[in-house]
């Protein structure tokens, strides 16, 4: 079997059998890779702490015809903050579900790994869901899957005033007749402004970004229709998001 190695970080983790985990990692080099790493919920596993959920580690890995078998696993991050506190292990689930249902395996997105890496350091320091959203959209941008906010995206009109129609089917923001032929939710121009402005906004200064719980709301029910209309799979964690009041 060829033997690589991968710099990877863990974005999803199932129990397998008695003592194993199957993971799905998204590496720099590979991109999605899925993997058996066995043996590791024994209590005396070297590679325990390397394939825990949201570690960036340096594997190395057996190709199968499958799934990939993880030989070691060194890890160089293990982000405790996502672990600490309820809604940055939110956001960092939210993050990695998108980015997992939004790739295929083998197909590098060396953009996608370091926007992924970023967010999870990003989660420190910043408001958990200003993360998210952010992450989101340039997750979207990287993929082509932008959504069109300055102008109607069926005819190419201007759009304005106070309320503004956007469609997840027609792929961002609809003038008034067009919106007529396309299902959608009206949202406030304030929130249309501040999505453009998380789009262009320097990750590494989102502190300075306000807005209101009208407009999170608004805002992250938008993205979360929208990803899931584009990827054609349901955000389950961003679903529980909601379930627990967050």
């Amino acid at each position: 079997m060829a033997v690589y190695h991968a710099d990877a970080i863990v974005i999803r983790s199932q129990e397998y059998g008695e003592s194993d985990r199957i993971l799905t990692m998204l590496s720099r080099e590979n991109g999605k890779i899925q993997a058996i790493a066995k043996g590791v919920r024994k209590p005396k596993s070297s590679q325990r702490g390397g394939t825990q959920l949201f570690t960036y580690a340096d594997f190395l890995l057996y190709r199968g015809r499958s799934l990939d078998t993880v030989s070691q696993a060194s890890p160089k991050e293990s982000f405790p903050h996502l672990w600490n506190d309820l809604e940055r292990t939110m956001a960092a689930t939210g993050i990695a579900e998108l980015v997992d249902i939004a790739l295929i395996n083998g197909q590098p997105q060396p953009e996608l790994f370091t926007l992924t890496l970023t967010g999870f350091f990003l989660l420190a320091h910043y408001e958990p869901l200003l993360v998210q959203c952010a992450c989101t959209l340039r997750l979207l941008a990287i993929l082509g899957y932008s959504p069109v906010l300055d102008k109607c995206a069926e005819c190419g009109a201007g759009v304005k005033g106070e309320r503004l129609y956007f469609s997840s089917q027609a792929g961002g923001t609809l003038c008034r007749s067009c919106a007529e032929g396309f299902s959608g939710r009206w949202l406030t121009a304030g929130s249309i402004a501040f999505i453009k402005r998380l789009v262009s906004a320097d990750l590494n200064k989102l502190d300075r970004l306000r807005w209101t719980a009208w407009m999170q709301q608004e805002i992250i029910d938008t993205l979360q229709n929208y990803c899931e209309y584009k990827f054609e799979r349901q955000l389950r964690s961003w679903n529980i998001r909601k379930d627990l009041g967050m």
